[in-house]
């Protein structure tokens, strides 16, 4: 299934931003430390990489279906109203979804018309730090259509 693929994928991407991120930061102390000589700009993309793997996790937690939700009130209702609850939830979330990565991707066209980058020696165009939150909740939003179609495969079979 296109979807597995996807989730497998993501993953790979990133355990690799966590290993990278990893290194760089152990890079730094040992630098740092032991030959008294700074990187200069590892923080900065230490900082960038947990940006990137927290919202791509973001994506890969919706597609497995493993976030927080609160549902004392849901459970309690007749499987009509939760049937319900759960469509209405889907197209909330979706609408949000839609309005982050909008406007993400606006904050993040902006920085690249202004050829923003960050202060430091590293000179990191901030239009690529910024397109975290667009992609993060694009994901997100792949993963939604895939659990709506999974949902509404099994109405057919009933």
């Amino acid at each position: 299934m296109v979807s597995d693929t996807l989730r497998d994928r993501g993953l790979l991407v990133l355990g690799a931003i966590a290993l990278v991120a990893t290194l760089m930061g152990a890079l730094a102390v040992v630098s740092r430390y032991l030959f008294s000589s700074a990187v200069s700009f590892s923080d900065e993309v230490v900082t960038y990489l947990i940006v990137w793997g927290t919202l791509i996790a973001f994506g890969i937690g919706e597609f497995l279906n493993e976030h927080l939700r609160a549902t004392v009130l849901v459970e309690r209702l007749p499987p009509f109203w939760q049937n319900v609850s759960s469509w209405l939830s889907f197209v909330l979330t979706l609408l949000f979804v839609a309005l982050i990565v909008y406007f993400g991707v606006e904050v993040a066209w902006q920085r690249h018309v202004f050829n923003e980058v960050s202060p430091t020696a590293l000179q990191f165009p901030q239009w690529v730090a910024r397109a975290a939150v667009p992609v993060g909740f694009a994901i997100a939003g792949v993963a939604l259509f895939a659990r709506v179609r999974r949902m509404t495969k099994g109405l057919r079979r009933d």
